[in-house]
């Protein structure tokens, strides 16, 4: 397995950058995810020369936009050297497969950063100056929050995403038709599963590829569509009708009590009894057992998203 690239901000990996000196290690990417992810490190305050510790900084409301402020004398503004830091970023999160930010931080959050209006009032409704750059100008790069990673539906959801991502990056399919129908195919339950129009639509745009100078423009697209659905957490009644189709393939191979088995895994699942890695390890083990008739279905990535090790379909 080649291992995923990911960027994080540097405070989570234990490194002692934040404003107080101190750090937010988030034990899940350093113990588990770094398994299977090499880390790329970045701290935007640290890289503009605020020094360890500083006074923090905050988002304020100005006449002119969100500024990033000394949170004591409200005059440094540090918002054009984070804007411009992250700009300078971008070319190196090209090869990245995803980013795990700090959350809350007015440089690094991803959203809900705390603004100040004029009067001083905080709402969590920003993204800090740094996140805004990069999510505005890597729009399909899978991102993340720490603080959402302890959600294991969010969790199994990021990393879903992640492998999906760097499949398309390494495999580069818009180079050719077949490579775009060849990935879209391997993607067909897991669209399903997350956003049933989106896989329709995606279809319907790679139904005519044979100009080969569109197919990047059409590969762009394509991605930004994926993307946006896998990026919805599938709810309870989407996995179960996907998993119903796969039960479909084995209509004529099993026997009337392995079809009554897997089915009542699934019902078991609807019926928040068991959790959904029971169900999909039946049809996994089947798909196994038969794969060598059901080349297309082998070659799903709903069945196979990441590694099993990761343990990420537990949740009931």
């Amino acid at each position: 397995m080649t291992k995923l690239n990911i960027a994080v901000s540097s405070c989570l990996l234990g490194s002692e950058v934040r404003f107080n000196g101190g750090h937010k290690r988030h034990r899940w990417l350093t113990d588990v995810l770094s398994q299977y992810a090499d880390f790329t490190s970045f701290c935007p305050e640290v890289a503009i020369g605020m020094g360890i510790p500083r006074n923090p900084i905050r988002l304020i409301q100005t006449d002119v936009g969100i500024k990033a402020v000394d949170s004591v004398n409200l005059v440094d503004d540090y918002t054009a050297p984070l804007q411009d830091y992250a700009e300078s970023v971008v070319p190196q999160l090209k090869d990245m497969d995803g980013y795990v930010l700090m959350q809350g931080s007015p440089s690094c959050g991803m959203e809900r950063v705390k603004l100040y209006s004029e009067k001083m009032i905080p709402e969590k409704n920003a993204s800090g100056i740094y996140a805004e750059v990069i999510q505005r100008e890597l729009p399909f790069l899978p991102i993340e929050e720490s603080g959402r990673l302890t959600d294991p539906n969010l969790v199994e959801n990021f990393v879903q995403r992640l492998f999906v991502y760097q499949a398309w990056r390494r495999e580069q399919p818009w180079q050719s038709a077949k490579g775009l129908i060849d990935f879209h195919a391997r993607q067909k339950y897991l669209l399903m599963m997350h956003d049933y129009p989106t896989y329709k639509s995606l279809g319907q745009l790679l139904s005519d590829l044979s100009d080969k100078e569109k197919l990047p423009a059409i590969g762009d697209t394509y991605l930004q569509q994926l993307m946006a659905a896998l990026k919805k957490v599938p709810k309870r009644g989407q996995r179960v009708n996907v998993m119903q189709h796969v039960l479909g393939y084995f209509k004529q191979k099993l026997s009337e009590k392995e079809k009554a088995s897997i089915r009542r895994s699934i019902e078991q699942y609807q019926a928040r009894q068991v959790p959904f890695i029971v169900p999909i390890s039946l049809l996994k083990h089947y798909t196994h057992l038969h794969g060598d008739e059901f080349p297309y279905l082998m070659q799903q990535t709903f069945l196979n998203p990441y590694p099993e090790e990761l343990g990420l379909r537990n949740p009931i």
